[in-house]
């Protein structure tokens, strides 16, 4: 019983100080998670009005781009694509919506988005080249 105890202390010892580390991950994780859809979602965009020969838009939902964002359907604003909010990741940005024409370019320069966490030193930033493809930088500043 003794022996038992004893490996169950040390087990919660090891325990406590990986919790830290695993936070971190845990938050690294979500962002670039996070910036990853973002990412998806303007290549989807992209294609979709090169496939439907018109106009795609991409909006923050709620006024927020941390409350997610959706691809609208140029025929009837409905949307194609939805992505929920990011928790604990914050979105920064000037845009209030992207829009993608026919041609897979996007109508204006497409800004940049940045997504940090406080609780990670991890930065992603997406943006797109004049063509209108998408990329993703990553550091601790972009």
């Amino acid at each position: 019983m003794i022996e038992l105890m004893v490996v169950l202390s040390i087990l919660a010892i090891l325990a406590g100080l990986a919790a830290p580390s695993m936070s971190k991950l845990v938050a690294t994780q979500r962002l670039r998670s996070a910036a990853g859809d973002l990412h998806l979602t303007l290549v989807k965009a992209r294609s979709e009005a090169v496939k439907r020969n018109k106009d795609v838009t991409i909006s923050p939902e709620a006024g927020s781009w941390a409350n997610g964002w959706s691809i609208l359907d140029p025929d009837g604003g409905v949307a194609l694509d939805v992505r929920g909010p990011t928790s604990s990741v914050t979105v920064t940005t000037s845009a209030t919506s992207v829009i993608f024409r026919s041609t897979g370019r996007a109508s204006a320069a497409v800004p940049q988005f940045v997504f940090s966490s406080s609780r990670t030193d991890v930065v992603r930033c997406i943006s797109a080249d004049p063509s209108g493809r998408p990329y993703v930088k990553e550091g601790s500043s972009c």
